[in-house]
């Protein structure tokens, strides 16, 4: 939902007039990080609050991006998170309902005060009036302006884990000028066929990668293909490949020994290798082709990316020097981030929807 600003400012007015929000004027925050806050109904409240957020951003797609905003009492054990599928930007959206334990598909807020625990009812809504996102993800913030204002119903835990709403709501309204990060997040698919213990599509991935420390650099992901927990472990397969001069192009892999591959010395340029979490063999190239669509090198303050795709026929070992007859085929479409060189980025506390609730 989009408003014209005029339509914003009366939306803004006609909900509070209706539900019991503050009569009085909001301050504006003090200063960047912070925001003000008013609540009323059963717990009242009006202090400045810290204001911070963050939009993490699924590479090469628009699905799965989630923003989160949230801010803290500096006083007590007062929290806001408000979750927003996609990449918060100027305008003004509804609130809808916060379901404990899950992120919804719409957005939606939770409070904790002390120790209960408030979700979001439909009819609240956000204005961003300024969305000064940070001219790359990495270290550096930008600064998300804006207001909000909405209902909230007090959840009560019961036995065997169940929440049940009470009669007790709030009314929860701020201005906000919140420090806003923009962090990126893997997307990766991989494809298993051919020979070996497991074949198909993942379901889900995880990316990262790192320098090799000889002068090229490792890039990796672990894989779950069926959503099971598995031995304590979802991931059914980890794959690497490196690359000794990361650049934009098409570069063959190398076959490789297990006593290649345990040797830094005899790397060659680029190859890859796999492990089973439910298999010992470890699989290592025999040939295939890498392809880079995409690089930018990070810099001490800024992310870095590698996109690209992996065709392979990979070998099962079954020793040091014994190959067996199954050769696992794996192609991969991956884009993954670079880390800062300043560090990895560290995400902001939000609050749990997993804490006890009080009663």
């Amino acid at each position: 939902m989009t408003l014209t600003p005029s339509s914003r400012l009366l939306l803004l007015l006609a909900f509070a007039a209706c539900s019991g929000a503050p009569s009085g004027p909001l301050q504006p925050p003090p200063g960047p990080g912070t925001m003000h806050v008013q609540i009323t109904g059963h717990v009242t409240h009006d202090s400045t609050w810290s204001a911070f957020g963050e939009f993490r951003d699924v590479l090469a797609t628009d699905s799965g991006d989630l923003s989160l905003l949230g801010g803290q009492s500096l006083t007590s054990n007062r929290l806001l998170n408000v979750v927003f599928p996609g990449r918060l930007d100027t305008g003004s959206f509804a609130l809808g309902r916060y379901v404990y334990g899950t992120i919804p598909n719409y957005p939606a807020a939770a409070v904790v005060m002390d120790t209960s625990f408030y979700a979001s009812v439909p009819g609240g809504v956000i204005n961003i009036s300024e969305a000064d996102y940070p001219p790359r993800p990495g270290l550096e913030p930008g600064l998300l302006k804006g207001a909000l204002i909405f209902h909230a119903v007090r959840l009560s835990p019961r036995p065997g884990g169940v929440l049940l709403e009470t009669g007790d709501t709030i009314t929860f309204s701020a201005n906000f000028a919140a420090h806003w990060f923009h962090y990126l997040q893997p997307n990766v698919s991989v494809i298993l066929s051919g020979g070996g213990p497991l074949l198909g599509s993942s379901l889900v991935s995880l990316g990262q990668s790192a320098d090799d420390d000889h002068g090229g650099r490792f890039v990796s992901w672990e894989s779950d293909f069926d959503a099971l927990a598995g031995q304590g472990f979802p991931y059914e397969v980890s794959q690497e490949f490196r690359l000794a001069a990361p650049a934009i192009g098409t570069f063959p892999l190398a076959p490789v020994t297990p006593r290649m591959y345990a040797d830094p010395t005899q790397w060659p340029a680029a190859y890859s290798a796999l492990y089973y979490r439910d298999d010992p063999r470890v699989a290592l190239s025999a040939g295939g082709t890498l392809n880079v669509t995409k690089f930018i090198a990070p810099t001490e303050a800024y992310y870095g990316e590698i996109h690209g795709t992996l065709d392979a026929p990979l070998a099962l070992w079954a020793n040091d020097t014994t190959v067996t007859a199954d050769t696992v085929r794996v192609s991969a479409t991956f884009a993954i981030q670079l880390w800062p060189l300043g560090g990895i980025p560290t995400t902001q506390r939000f609050p749990s929807t997993t804490r006890k609730l009080g009663n």
